[in-house]
């Protein structure tokens, strides 16, 4: 099905704090889209880097990028929460400020979501890239044969729905670090969540330190126990990221932390690989 090309019918939005490394390639990535008839809004958190210059330098060249900041420091989630109410199209895409795009991304997801109305919020596959823009793997194993995959969650820089949806289903603020997470876990038996199964998506993973992104998660332990009256799901959750935390410090320790969050993903053959390191590397060139 072709994408109605007559009005803009897609924002992609991007809130970002302190991100001055990687900002101007997320975007790039947008500007490089094969889909062009989009609006992107750039959601500063109060950045207290050169963020905020480089956004405005950018909506300063395009007419199809604004830049919205208050200069306050509120959380992702009070972000997040922000964003559908300054969206004006049907529909809206997210993506995070060190993360980077595959060209045709907007425009598959926009073709299934319209060719499909009965999807309510639409994920990618994504390789994983680190701090130099290496691809380490792929998050999931896909095959031609199964492009839509069925899914309660998502990697959640790619999703897109209708920025309804996200008015309709807004992030709990209280649960920090892992808004995405309560977020699929409350809405998944109501609304129908796919995942196309090719990777449009660079999804940056990388750094010293992993280990505190678990034990920061378990700040929220008492507020989501409560809120769920100490669901069994949520327990386990919770569990895990202990452990998890606790192994990934010690690996963090002897300097190997990196091992970990490469067995996260599908390890990609050589010729994988390399392909894909190269792709990469002709779109930031």
């Amino acid at each position: 099905m072709e994408i109605p090309n007559n009005n803009i019918i897609v924002t992609i939005a991007i809130p970002f704090y302190n991100a001055v490394d990687f900002l101007a390639q997320a975007i790039d990535s947008v500007l490089w889209q094969t889909y062009t008839n989009w609006q992107l809004i750039l959601l500063d958190d109060g950045s207290t880097d050169a963020s905020l210059a480089i956004a405005k330098d950018y909506a300063a060249k395009d007419k199809r990028i604004s830049v919205i900041s208050d200069g306050q420091n509120k959380n992702l989630g009070y972000r997040l929460n922000q964003i559908p109410s300054l969206v004006t199209t049907e529909y809206l895409a997210r993506m995070d400020a060190d993360d980077i795009m595959h060209p045709q991304r907007i425009e598959k997801q926009l073709n299934i979501l319209i060719a499909h109305p009965e999807i309510d919020v639409l994920g990618t596959n994504a390789y994983t890239i680190n701090e130099k823009n290496e691809v380490d793997g792929l998050r999931q194993e896909y095959s031609l044969n199964q492009p839509l995959k069925k899914v309660k969650g998502f990697i959640h820089p790619t999703i897109m729905a209708k920025t309804q949806w996200f008015r309709n289903n807004p992030y709990d603020v209280k649960a920090v670090r892992i808004e995405d997470a309560e977020l699929w876990y409350r809405t998944n038996q109501s609304s129908n969540f796919m995942m196309l199964m090719e990777p449009l998506f660079f999804y940056r993973e990388f750094g010293g330190e992993y280990y505190k992104k678990y034990f920061k998660a378990n700040e929220a332990k008492t507020y989501i126990l409560n809120k769920y009256d100490s669901n069994e799901d949520w327990k386990l959750f919770f569990r895990n990221n202990i452990l998890k935390g606790c192994v990934y410090s010690l690996y963090n320790i002897f300097g190997v932390e990196k091992i970990l969050i490469k067995k996260r993903n599908f390890l990609l053959n050589k010729d994988e690989l390399e392909r894909a390191n190269t792709n990469l590397k002709n779109l930031l060139e």
